[in-house]
């Protein structure tokens, strides 16, 4: 029987397939697991305050919302799509899209190798899980999770055809879908659109260099991804909102004091990442390997999609998901040629991907039990809102709940405060259709 085993071989489509089942079944479990918070409530209420339930609800408060606050309408778009629905339908949905994401971060890392490594699949799955500053908002996070991981995806859909394109379809109906593709894509996320457009002008560049010829869906992409950008930065409501932070500085000393703040962030967020990326530079250099340009143009996209952010009058921990994901693509493509230089990387990078998956087994334990806890206690607010309701109660008092891992959906997300004004206790009540809502302990 063991010898059995032992001569079991699974091909490397097995190998893929297995892989990203068992990173399915992990993230679904917390998927479904995640209650709604914060935005959610925020984003499920319509313009008269009442629950959305229909897509012109959706599209007025979209309307009002691009005026009003800002851009983001593709990624609001989804979430508010969702939220017509019960939550364990996104819950399925986020889990794809989170597997979408590692496979494409694997196939921009391919390139045009032949040789597939399905054990890879497993190291992007681990390079987010301990890279992501806050995992749970960006990937579990209903609102959270449509603003950076499902436009993350969309972005690396339209970079796809430019870094994989080996068929001649240069037809117009294809040039303008791309065009169309490249407006949904650079609409979604301010910084993370900054690295798509750096992108695909450097990937245009290489072609350009190496006497390619253009093609019409190329040009077109570019021409889509640059309207969407601008229709994204152009919303009045970004205007409208940079006018509640008050900063009168002078717009020079402003701009070099969030050019060092976000310098010293990236340090402490990347820094494995930027070690790492050294270290496999310099093994190329050593051994007089040629690194593909195509390094070069991620490793740019991600220092651009953070310094975007200097124009901004904050960088919350979730806008980092775009850096982090051109520079694990980065990295990942000069781990996926090691070989080339030297055998014996093969063995060290398995090695290195078993203790990395030894090491998460603890952690998404904790992660789990943390977010049942999560679940549990807003099972049980929404029975209690429910039955206070039904007494004619719509005055309703529940107990504050805190989580402090950075891997849980409510980290550092607002939670029901202990006043009944203010957000997101107001639009909690409107979700609910009760008078106010308070937590009663700090």
């Amino acid at each position: 029987m063991i010898k059995k085993i032992k001569n079991i071989k699974l091909s490397k489509k097995q190998q893929t397939i297995i892989i990203l089942a068992a990173i399915f079944i992990m993230m679904l479990v917390l998927n479904l697991l995640t209650p709604l918070l914060a935005d959610d409530y925020s984003y499920g209420i319509g313009l008269d305050k009442t629950r959305i339930d229909s897509i012109i609800d959706i599209i007025n408060f979209q309307v009002n919302h691009y005026l009003t606050w800002g851009g983001r309408t593709v990624a609001h778009t989804i979430a508010q799509c969702f939220l017509l629905f019960p939550k364990w339908i996104f819950s399925i949905a986020n889990t794809f899209i989170y597997v979408a994401l590692i496979y494409l971060i694997y196939l921009h890392a391919k390139g045009d190798n032949t040789k597939d490594k399905p054990l890879l699949l497993l190291l992007i799955h681990l390079a987010l899980w301990y890279l992501l500053p806050v995992f749970g908002q960006t990937c579990l996070w209903l609102v959270g999770s449509c603003n950076y991981l499902w436009t993350t995806v969309i972005i690396l859909f339209l970079l796809l055809q430019y870094r994989k394109d080996n068929n001649k379809n240069n037809s117009l109906k294809k040039a303008v879908a791309i065009f169309l593709l490249g407006i949904l894509a650079a609409w979604t996320n301010e910084n993370t659109s900054v690295g798509l457009l750096v992108v695909i002008i450097g990937l245009l560049v290489i072609k350009k260099l190496k006497h390619q010829k253009l093609k019409k869906w190329e040009i077109s992409g570019l021409a889509g991804s640059i309207l969407g950008f601008l229709i994204l930065i152009l919303a009045p409501g970004n205007f409208v909102r940079s006018e509640s932070f008050e900063d009168n500085t002078f717009i020079l000393v402003k701009l070099i004091k969030r050019v060092i703040e976000d310098t010293t962030a990236m340090l402490n967020y990347t820094m494995p990442l930027l070690i790492l990326g050294v270290i496999l530079i310099t093994i190329y250099i050593y051994n007089r390997k040629k690194i593909k340009s195509e390094v070069f143009v991620y490793i740019l996209a991600g220092f651009l999609t953070t310094y975007a952010m200097v124009l901004s009058p904050t960088f919350p921990a979730r806008a980092w998901t775009g850096v982090f994901v051109f520079w694990i693509i980065a990295c990942l493509q000069l781990i996926y040629n090691l070989d080339d230089i030297n055998k014996i990387f093969n063995p060290i990078i398995t090695d290195t991907i078993i203790i990395l998956s030894l090491f998460y087994i603890i952690p998404f334990i904790n992660t789990t039990r943390d977010v049942l806890n999560l679940n549990r206690v807003w099972t049980s607010r929404v029975e209690y809102i429910e039955k206070e309701k039904s007494k004619g109660n719509k005055d309703i008092e529940v107990e504050a709940y805190y989580n402090g891992g950075n891997h849980s959906p409510n980290y550092d997300v607002a939670d029901i405060g202990s006043s009944k004004k203010g957000w997101p206790n107001e639009d909690v009540a409107h979700y609910f259709n009760i008078k106010s809502i308070k937590s009663i302990s700090e």
